[in-house]
């Protein structure tokens, strides 16, 4: 048995059944496996979830690593949102299992700041670009995900349709777009920085 197996046995499980009527006995039987087995890898069901997490979120940082060829941080963030959300409509059991996980009593831990929101914070702290306090934009993160999760919930996992390109861009001016734009004037209207705009 591989841990990878039980990790994606476990998302395809979650997918189908639902996080909290996904069992152990379930898991054993997909894999076609001994419960003793199992627990040689995992202590608990709390064990499982918590590589099932890390997992999940190192497979979405490897999708917004494809974005760091973008030059300018304004591109940049459009790109990550982008990506983002592409990344979990083309893996809905990642999806899912993270909008079933959070506030889950089954991690001891709330998932408050995944791993892979770094890049958008590294983008927003930016000095160039964002002069926000870092607990706003943490609050702003967390708001930007929760509103991610909820707009695909209802439009991948239920009506079974992507967003548009026009839809991705409405999202992203919503959080960051106009923000960022005004902060682009001001420091263009005391020539602090070129008008990255203009950039290919």
């Amino acid at each position: 048995m591989d841990k990878k197996d039980v990790i994606k046995i476990t998302l395809e499980l979650i997918k189908e059944k639902k996080l909290e009527k996904t069992s152990i006995g379930e898991i054993v039987k997909r894999l076609d496996s001994s419960p003793g087995n199992l627990y040689y890898h995992f202590k608990s069901k709390n064990d499982i979830y918590k590589e099932v997490l890390d997992y999940s979120l190192e497979e979405i940082t490897k999708y917004l690593d494809r974005v760091k060829t973008v030059r300018n941080k304004k591109n940049y963030l459009f790109a990550l949102t982008r990506m983002l959300i592409k990344t979990f409509e083309e893996r809905e059991e990642i999806l899912f299992f993270l909008i079933g996980i959070k506030g889950s009593y089954y991690l001891n831990k709330e998932l408050d700041s995944p791993n892979f929101l770094i890049s958008f914070k590294n983008a927003l702290l930016d000095e160039k670009v964002y002069m926000g306090n870092e607990k706003l934009i943490t609050l702003r993160l967390n708001m930007f995900l929760g509103s991610i999760y909820e707009v695909l919930y209802v439009n991948k996992l239920v009506n079974n349709r992507n967003l548009n390109e026009k839809e991705i861009e409405e999202i992203y001016m919503s959080f960051w777009g106009n923000d960022l734009e005004e902060s682009y004037k001001i420091y263009e209207q005391n020539d602090l920085i070129p008008d990255l705009s203009r950039e290919n």
